[in-house]
């Protein structure tokens, strides 16, 4: 089975100009035409923007499913992460990947209708090595085995793997990733934060940085999509 699988950090909404905007976000996820995204940085809880409910406005938008993990909830406002899909979610579940004192962290992972064993997963990793790599030995526990797609922001400022066991760096296993692959800051992408790791049974086919105009002015991220051979 062929899959389009995307991954961005959406940046609560708010744009490189300081403009919230959901229908903008909408507009570049309608361009990576995926069939599985996993979105970072969803909501606010800091009373930014004028909504609430960022993950069900954005599905609701686009007409898919759609699974929320918040890390963060404060005077009615939610902040995580979320898995949008054009397949309905028949099981979800959260990793927490929190590492004290720092901003609470986790992970969503998802099985889809009729696609069988396949899992996917979000993540957003902490901004300090140490942090991270707790929160990687937490997330290899917590993963589920079979065919598994792991996706999000790992904020590794270097070309350094993400330790997940077996999982493979999709971008990595088609060639050297370097400076053809980098996501941020979107203006000027110099780190490769945005990753997409594969199972064994998961064959890339295809990775690539969204870099329309509209996705660098949506967020302070780029997009990845990759094209999937899944069983």
């Amino acid at each position: 089975m062929a899959l389009t699988f995307a991954t961005w950090n959406i940046h609560s909404a708010v744009g490189t100009d300081g403009r919230f905007s959901l229908e903008r976000v909408a507009s570049v996820l309608r361009e990576l035409d995926a069939d599985v995204i996993a979105l970072q940085e969803v909501g606010d809880f800091r009373g930014r923007t004028p909504c609430t409910e960022h993950a069900t406005r954005l599905g609701e938008a686009l007409g898919l499913a759609v699974a929320f993990a918040p890390t963060v909830e404060r005077a009615g406002r939610r902040y995580g992460d979320a898995l949008l899909a054009r397949r309905r979610f028949v099981e979800t579940k959260t990793v927490d990947l929190s590492v004290a004192p720092w901003e609470p962290r986790a992970a969503l992972i998802a099985r889809l209708e009729g696609a069988g064993p396949l899992a996917v997963a979000c993540v957003h990793l902490g901004l300090l090595p140490g942090e991270r790599r707790k929160q990687e030995e937490r997330l290899r526990a917590g993963l589920p085995r079979g065919p598994l797609i792991v996706a999000g922001d790992f904020n590794h400022l270097t070309e350094s793997p993400v330790r997940l066991g077996a999982l493979r760096d999709a971008a990595t296993l088609l060639g050297p990733p370097r400076i053809t692959r980098p996501t941020c800051p979107s203006w000027l992408p110099l780190f490769r934060f945005d990753r997409v790791l594969v199972s064994e049974e998961v064959r890339p086919l295809a990775v690539r940085v969204h870099r329309s105009k509209a996705a660098a002015r949506a967020s302070d991220h780029l997009p990845v999509v990759a094209s999937l051979e899944v069983p």
